[in-house]
């Protein structure tokens, strides 16, 4: 079995979870700190370098219904409905 790159295979778990439903916003890791990426965009609403600071800019977001914030290693730490 070939050893796979980390990084590649997290990046690809993000890209499918973003693809699955319009109305969830995805608090992600990114090398420069948070990205605040709504589902189905390949590219971040916003980068923030917290996680708190990230999670404010997606209460923010009109059309978000449910925000996902995820840890550092990509599991969901929350999933909660916009408030």
């Amino acid at each position: 079995m070939a050893k796979t790159n980390n990084s590649t295979d997290l990046a690809e778990k993000f890209r499918q979870a973003a693809a699955t439903r319009g109305g969830y916003v995805h608090i992600v890791p990114s090398k420069s700190g948070w990205s605040v990426k709504k589902e189905g965009n390949l590219k971040a609403t916003a980068v923030r370098k917290t996680k708190e600071d990230a999670v404010k800019v997606a209460r923010t977001i009109q059309s978000a219904d449910r925000i996902i914030v995820h840890k550092k290693d990509g599991t969901i730490q929350k999933n909660t409905a916009k408030r």
